[in-house]
């Protein structure tokens, strides 16, 4: 017999032999990197990744805060001027009565009666507003910039996870086929003169 076709059999027989004698291919096994605790707290934090708030408590609260403030009609800013409005009625518009009150010419209220009461009153009630919509457009531009920092610093953390790694698991040994692959790959040339 030529040492080609030698070689041939020898081939097939290893591989016919790895089937028989349980010689493993090797497997690809993947691997969580965390803990169940740790799996979890990434499954939530995904969760709210994707909505923004969702199931998390004092998070999800403060992204509804951040986004009542992009809406200038929410309650939220309501309440943000109820203290510059009562400190307006109950500080500014006295002081400013008073001042007029006496330029009366000692008539008591006939400053309060005058034109300049009026037009520094308006002036004081705009500035307010004026002041008002500018603390406003702040907090507005504050709030979208402060939730696109959450979205983005989140995304950053999501994209960048790796829960889970792939380990290979080498197939076991056949020593008949690993036998025959050797018988395979030797030279005998020299023993079939």
């Amino acid at each position: 017999m030529d040492p080609a076709t030698m070689m041939m059999l020898a081939q097939a027989a290893a591989s016919i032999g790895g089937g028989l004698m349980g010689g493993g291919k090797d497997k690809i096994s993947k691997l969580s990197n965390y803990d169940p605790n740790q799996k979890k707290f990434f499954n939530q934090f995904m969760q709210q990744l994707m909505g923004m708030g969702g199931q998390g408590g004092g998070f999800g609260q403060a992204i509804g805060l951040l986004q009542d403030y992009l809406n200038p009609e929410s309650n939220v800013y309501k309440n943000f001027e109820k203290p510059y409005l009562q400190e307006f009625e109950q500080q500014t518009v006295p002081q400013l009565a008073e001042r007029f009150a006496g330029m009366g010419g000692g008539m008591g209220a006939g400053g309060l009666a005058s034109s300049g009461f009026g037009q520094a009153l308006g002036a004081a009630g705009a500035n307010l507003q004026t002041n008002l919509a500018a603390m406003k457009s702040q907090l507005q531009r504050q709030s979208i910039n402060d939730l696109l920092g959450q979205y983005m610093g989140m995304a950053q953390m999501g994209l960048g996870a790796q829960p889970f790694s792939y380990m290979r698991q080498q197939g076991s040994p056949n020593p008949l086929g690993a036998g025959l692959q050797a018988f395979g790959g030797s030279d005998f040339s020299g023993y079939f003169k």
